[in-house]
């Protein structure tokens, strides 16, 4: 609490955080996180883990997954998932040989805190032939009678892939194909952390890879025909995942990265962020929509309210009368405008000279770097959490952009309107003060 960038209500472990898994068990929410116990740097791979009842407040519980010695994890426990089978419950990860190798291995659990390593392991010990190094972060799921999962891969000058396993049992898995391959040029040149779930009556595969991507399709128990695809975020989040929940909602979190030195880091004790939850929903156009979770309105405090608000052309900032805080919510909602670029002024100093900006380009169509097109008459709705560090813009249920900004004064902690380029009109705006979790 004492460490002016460390967030409040965004939850960290302590030490080096990275890609989350997540699973859903008898009204509890769980998040297992790739950690390195020993340092703020990337290595040393552990399953860490926490839950939660509200999708708010987290437990820390003991380590999931340690690397063994002279074993198919010995140099680590990589991303994979979390299954329920026959009462028991699985997780299905990658793990590192003495020897450098990326092989499949698995683990079961009777109550989610001990956890035994399969005496057979690796379960799947070679890739197949034809794909590139990539060969990591299963992903399974039941269909029918049998298993089915996917490891994320590459074909050497075309793209990611998504290669299709099946199983009777979890254990004994057969190859059959690539689910889908992606474009180098669109998705990049591999797949990490896929996943794949149904939505909205299509199916939705994430991959990652710079960013995570989103692909909306239709599945024939084969093979994945991708019809739209999209970022699921165009700023400092990666490896998304998801889980359903008891409300029949389909959640993503994802890792908020660092955007500071290693050595900064390491100073710090701390590295990496979970993202705040957020439901996916398949908009009417079929893309994929996105908004935080309702229940992070139980964190809401003290509160301010601002209504017709203006910028006009040729002033470019506006900052709010009394509202100072290092850890808010905003939401503003703007009428349509004919300034080129505006939005929002967060961790301001009182006289402007240390400031971040969540930017709507409106020429080019980003909120930030996020695609984002307004239809014709529509305003620009834009949410802002802001946690010391972390930003998470959200704009009109359908992109979001996630920042990092380390102010060095000590008053940049108010928050401000900007236009640039023209005018604009601010038909309301609601700030929140944000409780500790």
């Amino acid at each position: 609490m004492n460490d002016p960038h460390h967030p409040i209500y965004h939850y960290q472990p302590g030490n080096w955080m990275n890609d989350p898994k997540l699973f859903f068990h008898n009204g509890e929410y769980h998040v297992f996180l790739q950690h390195n116990p020993k340092e703020a740097a990337w290595g040393n791979m552990h399953w860490a883990h926490a839950k939660s009842t509200d999708l708010v407040h987290w437990t820390p519980l003991p380590i999931a997954l340690a690397p063994t010695p002279d074993s198919p994890d010995a140099k680590g426990c990589w991303t994979g998932c979390v299954v329920e089978n026959d009462v028991k419950i699985h997780i299905l990860y990658t793990g590192i040989t003495p020897e450098g190798k990326q092989v499949q291995c698995l683990a079961t659990s009777d109550d989610l805190i001990e956890w035994e390593k399969h005496a057979g392991n690796p379960v799947v010990s070679e890739k197949p032939e034809g794909f590139g190094d990539c060969f990591r972060d299963p992903c399974a799921w039941r269909e029918g009678e049998e298993w089915k999962m996917i490891i994320g891969s590459e074909v050497g000058g075309v793209g990611g892939a998504a290669l299709l396993y099946t199983s009777p049992n979890l254990t004994d898995w057969t190859f059959l194909h690539s689910l889908f391959t992606g474009r180098a040029e669109e998705t990049g040149h591999d797949f990490e952390c896929p996943d794949f779930f149904p939505l909205g009556g299509r199916h939705v595969l994430l991959t990652s890879r710079g960013q995570t991507f989103w692909h909306v399709g239709a599945y024939d128990g084969e093979r994945f025909h991708r019809e739209r695809w999209g970022m699921t975020d165009g700023g400092s989040f990666y490896a998304a995942k998801t889980l359903e929940d008891d409300k029949g909602r389909r959640i993503l979190w994802g890792w908020i990265q660092e955007r500071r030195t290693e050595e900064e880091q390491k100073a710090a004790g701390w590295s990496g962020v979970l993202s705040l939850p957020r439901v996916l929903t398949l908009l009417p156009d079929g893309t994929l929509g996105i908004e935080p979770v309702e229940e992070l309105q139980a964190l809401r405090g003290r509160h301010w309210r601002f209504e017709h608000l203006e910028i006009p052309a040729g002033e470019e900032s506006l900052l709010l009368p009394e509202v100072e805080g290092d850890a808010l919510e905003v939401r503003v909602r703007f009428a349509p405008a004919d300034a080129k670029v505006y939005g929002i002024l967060a961790r301001c100093s009182p006289g402007l000279e240390e400031r971040t900006e969540i930017v709507y380009l409106r020429e080019d169509e980003r909120l930030g770097n996020a695609p984002l097109a307004l239809g014709e008459g529509e305003g620009l709705d834009l949410t802002v959490y802001v946690d010391r560090s972390v930003i998470e813009a959200f704009a009109n249920g359908r992109a979001c952009h996630t920042s990092r900004f380390y102010p060095e004064r000590d008053d940049s902690r108010r928050i401000g309107l900007f236009a640039r380029g023209g005018s604009v009109k601010i038909e309301t705006v609601d700030v929140w003060e944000m409780k500790p979790i």
